[in-house]
């Protein structure tokens, strides 16, 4: 059993690293990755150098702590969506627009990884990690498709591959063109192509 001490320091800990996180947040957003000093970010957070140090040793550790925060939801929903009693079909929409209403809500965070180079280097190992365990999730929702015969018996794994890589490029060229798709444009867009296919029947 947790003691009331263990507790209140569990509790101070949670609060201090959702400070972090948004005094992050808002610093790179604002400064860009080379912009952004420990200063700075503890300064935003409300708190000393000193403690944001005691938790991360540099901007590396901060930048992946932010990506890791910024999709851990959206693995969550995933996981709860994929375990659900939904035919596949409609587990695949509902992913989609989660996915695209949290972009929304989180839009200036996302575009910051997006575009900003020296970050999108550094989080390429951490992106490669979020990206594999959503094509794990897509496949498996794939599979339910072919097993319940409402999906051809096609490559889970190279479908769920191409299924991601279309909801990602989809927002990289967005962001791009200055213009972001609301959920609705963006999920109806997608599955038109992932579950009707192109060729006219």
């Amino acid at each position: 059993m947790v003691n009331p001490a263990e507790r209140r320091k569990e509790l101070l800990d949670s609060i201090m690293r959702e400070a972090v996180y948004e005094g992050a947040v808002a610093v790179l957003i604002k400064h860009g990755l080379d912009g952004t000093t420990m200063d700075r970010v503890a300064a935003a957070a409300g708190i000393t150098k000193g403690s944001l140090y005691n938790h991360f040793r540099g901007k590396q550790e901060l930048l992946e702590f932010v990506h890791e925060r910024l999709v851990a939801p959206v693995r969550q929903a995933m996981d709860e969506i994929v375990k659900n009693e939904q035919t596949a079909a409609e587990k695949l929409t509902l992913i989609s627009r989660r996915w695209r209403e949290y972009l929304v809500q989180h839009g200036a965070v996302f575009q910051f990884l997006i575009n900003d180079r020296a970050a999108k280097g550094l989080l390429r190992d951490s992106e490669q990690t979020s990206r594999a365990s959503g094509i794990r999730q897509i496949a498996t929702v794939i599979r339910q498709g072919i097993d319940e015969g409402a999906f051809r018996p096609v490559d889970p794994i190279a479908a769920a591959e191409m299924f991601v890589s279309a909801s990602i490029g989809m927002v990289e060229q967005e962001f791009a063109a200055g213009r972001t798709r609301t959920a609705d444009e963006a999920v109806d867009a997608l599955m038109a192509v992932f579950l009707h296919g192109l060729v006219a029947r």
